[in-house]
């Protein structure tokens, strides 16, 4: 913004060489210097009201749908889901190809797997544990593509009531 200015007020330049001079001769400049990003933005989103959540991203993702799928990835954790109730696993459940969830629960934690696994008939819970160990190991990257499918299916569940995801926020 100072580059772009025709004219600026000579105090505000002392003011900002001031400024400059405290943050770069301190040690923790670095630190203080990394604010912003996706993962702050998702961090705040965090903490917003539903419905003012749902209102900033529609207006993020008019102005730019992919930083706020990026957002929402960051938002809500594959992790999450294990906070959800029976309902909203099977609803999720239902929604997703087997396939996708199998790759998904790959890299998920022993929780989450067991909210998925204790979701299924224990003749479907066989089926579905050796379907997915018969699949071997997979790459990182495709087991987290997997799960941003699956928490991309629990937000639209969310948004049409039939799943309630939890960020973490305080109320």
């Amino acid at each position: 913004r100072v580059a772009s200015l025709d004219t600026v007020q000579p105090s505000a330049m002392e003011e900002l060489e001031t400024i400059m001079k405290k943050q770069f001769s301190n040690s923790t400049s670095s630190a203080s210097s990394n604010f912003g990003g996706v993962t702050s933005a998702a961090r705040i989103m965090n903490f917003v009201k539903v419905e003012l959540e749902s209102t900033i991203l529609q207006g993020v993702g008019q102005l730019d749908e992919e930083l706020a799928l990026q957002i929402q990835d960051n938002m809500f954790s594959f992790d999450n889901l294990a906070a959800v109730d029976n309902r909203g696993i099977q609803a999720l459940m239902r929604t997703v190809e087997p396939d996708l969830l199998m790759i998904a629960l790959k890299g998920a934690s022993d929780e989450v797997k067991e909210k998925f696994l204790g979701n299924m008939s224990s003749r479907a819970r066989g089926m579905f544990v050796d379907d997915m160990e018969a699949k071997g190991p997979l790459r990182m990257t495709e087991v987290e593509d997997a799960q941003k499918k699956v928490m991309r299916a629990a937000r639209k569940l969310s948004e049409s009531g039939d799943l309630i995801l939890s960020a973490g926020g305080a109320d």
